[in-house]
């Protein structure tokens, strides 16, 4: 028995592709707006492919160079400058016995470096070839989409980020008083009652501004 989507492929194969993949497989990274996104690196990916469908039994091309575009990625909450661009790249994946399935990929450009864009152009490919693949279903994370909230901090690590806010604006020359108006300016709530993102972007925030004062102190001296 097949499907249309996925043509001649064996039973066997269909049997493999319509199991729930292995948790162990699967990645979470935090982000900044407290989500958890939850991935499949691209070695897990080939190796599932490998897996499923056999050495000889897969294959997967770039359809044409990595193209660049510049644009900055700022983080609105703190300033912090995170891509200063991207690279996308169309990409399809074959498979013996089902019509190929391809996908758009996307690497971000992080630092001013030739090494940067070589490795945001790589991660282009890999990415497109995880969605190309993400078609087959969850064996290829086609259930991850989906963010999860975060387990919200406790008590006691929501304190320790408090005072580490505390402890960041006294080495700036800042006294609690003034740090406390500040920062409910900055987050819309008082310090006292800032969840566990407002706090991390904050410490983030300050973190930057002692850097470049050190640098700045650096090149002075």
């Amino acid at each position: 028995m097949t499907t249309p989507a996925n043509g001649g492929l064996s039973q066997e194969v269909l049997d493999l592709l319509a199991q729930p993949i292995d948790p162990g497989l699967v990645r979470e990274r935090a982000r900044e707006d407290g989500t958890v996104f939850a991935y499949l690196e691209g070695e897990v990916v080939v190796q599932q492919a490998n897996q499923i469908f056999g050495y000889g039994g897969w294959g997967a091309e770039a359809l044409g160079e990595p193209r660049y575009q510049p644009v900055e990625v700022v983080d609105p909450t703190s300033g912090e400058v995170l891509a200063l661009g991207f690279y996308t790249v169309a990409v399809r994946v074959t498979v013996s016995g089902c019509p190929a399935k391809g996908d758009i990929g996307s690497g971000f450009v992080t630092e001013p470096t030739l090494e940067a864009h070589s490795n945001a152009a790589k991660a282009a490919v890999t990415d497109g070839i995880k969605r190309a693949f993400r078609q087959f279903g969850q064996q290829f994370g086609s259930h991850l989409n989906e963010r999860q909230p975060r387990t919200l901090a406790s008590p006691a690590k929501l304190d320790e980020l408090r005072q580490r806010v505390l402890a960041l604006s006294n080495r700036l020359g800042v006294d609690e008083a003034r740090t406390r108006e500040w920062f409910a300016k900055r987050c819309g709530a008082d310090l006292d009652d800032a969840g566990e993102r407002e706090l991390t972007t904050t410490i983030k925030a300050l973190a930057n501004e002692l850097n470049d004062r050190e640098a700045q102190r650096r090149k002075t001296a």
